[in-house]
């Protein structure tokens, strides 16, 4: 089991980051004769599991993450280290991939990252950590955008943000194994402290809010998780289908000219909910209610009216276990939990649902009691994992960036 312990203590604070000790090391080490990236986690309260549909998504750049550490080479070489397991792959000029300690894992993301960056003269040297424990939140888009970013850094190459987040979900979707869309990356490349993010999957727009200030409560669940070994993907491929279904009903489109549940009017597809057959109908139901909620949450967050925000995040939740059927037993406990916290909005459980955090938007006065209690109430419930739960209090901040010499 990992010590969340030694993984979430913090060392220092600096431009709006927290540093875990591994990534303290990491700094001490490139700082004076190399580069420092830091890709923040984030947290997404409203707008769950619609991107890779077509719909509209909004959230937050925290300030915990990855921090990535490099040199450049003069070869086109790519090794990495990771600082909290020691791990350490290496990927050659032809791409292939040798590796040493447990990183078969996260050694597909530098091969990923290598084959959709393309040709290449130089490559890097350096050591990754993250300051949370595995099922965090978006760690996996933080460190495909540090490695593309860093690719690009060393070949002076400048990405556009949008260019870079599409280049990161294909990381994702064809060398990893995950089919997600575009919240996670674009959220995290143009963050702004204080800020929210909006992105409308159908056109590409990004919106970014100042808003409020609050604070984000996260609290683990004590599961790890890895999306592609999850049912992740068999509930995106579940929208798609039902997405065809509707058209074939109606006769919109032919089912080949419809790829996902945003492709069709809103009207059309809640008129044909009751038709479709489960669990299609529960996937469509919950990408037309959840659409909805978004719309209602930027309107809030715009208003500065965090009990109607909260509210979406609360229906998004209750939305997410009914509707999509995600989120196992104790991230459904975990997410209600944390709703009843004091000082809490509204929360919902993280990422695909299937193990990590629950997260939830709070009165920063009362953020820290609210993570504790949640925390202790969660312990009380689910007691087989109360040794490896934990909380954290974290702000809306900055996105992806170059950690200053």
């Amino acid at each position: 089991m990992e010590d969340v312990r030694a993984a979430i203590q913090v060392d220092h604070r600096e431009d709006g980051f927290i540093f875990a000790p591994a990534q303290d090391a990491i700094v001490a080490q490139y700082r004076a004769s190399g580069r420092i990236l830091l890709s923040p986690y984030r947290a997404c309260l409203v707008g769950a599991h619609v991107d890779h549909q077509g719909g509209k998504v909004t959230g937050f750049a925290l300030d915990r993450g990855i921090v990535l550490g490099y040199r450049s080479t003069d070869d086109p070489n790519m090794r990495l280290r990771d600082a909290t397991d020691a791990s350490i792959a290496h990927v050659h000029p032809d791409d292939a991939v040798s590796r040493a300690g447990d990183s078969q894992d996260w050694s597909l993301f530098l091969i990923g990252a290598a084959k959709v960056f393309g040709p290449r003269s130089r490559g890097f040297v350096g050591a990754e950590a993250g300051s949370l424990p595995s099922g965090r939140l978006s760690s996996s888009a933080a460190f495909s955008l540090a490695l593309l970013s860093a690719l690009a850094d060393v070949n002076g190459k400048t990405w556009d943000t949008a260019d870079l987040a599409e280049a990161a979900v294909r990381v994702e979707n064809e060398y990893v194994g995950v089919k997600c869309g575009l919240l996670d990356p674009t959220i995290i490349a143009n963050a702004k402290a204080g800020h929210m993010v909006t992105l409308d999957c159908q056109t590409n727009q990004v919106t970014v809010d100042p808003g409020p200030e609050v604070a984000i409560v996260a609290v683990y669940s004590g599961i790890p998780r890895r999306l592609a070994a999850t049912g992740f993907n068999n509930r995106t491929d579940e929208c798609r289908e039902a997405a065809k279904l509707a058209a074939e009903r109606t006769g919109f489109a032919a089912r080949d000219e419809v790829h996902g549940l945003g492709d069709l009017p809103r009207d059309l597809l809640r008129a044909e909910l009751e038709e479709l057959p489960m669990p299609f109908q529960g996937r469509a139901r919950h990408f037309v209610t959840e659409v909805e909620r978004v719309e209602q949450a930027i309107a809030a967050w715009r208003d500065g009216d965090l009990e109607a925000f909260g509210a979406c995040a609360r229906e998004s939740l209750e939305s997410s276990i009914s509707n999509y059927e995600t989120g196992n037993e104790e991230q459904q406990v975990l997410g209600r939990i944390l709703n009843r916290a004091p000082g809490v909005y509204g929360a919902r459980f993280c990422g695909g649902g299937f193990g990590g955090f629950a997260a939830g938007v709070s009165d920063p006065e009362a953020a820290e009691e609210a993570a504790q209690w949640a925390l202790s109430e969660y312990r009380r419930a689910v007691p087989k994992y109360a040794d490896a739960a934990f909380s954290v209090v974290s702000r809306p901040s900055d996105g992806l960036r170059w950690l200053e010499p």
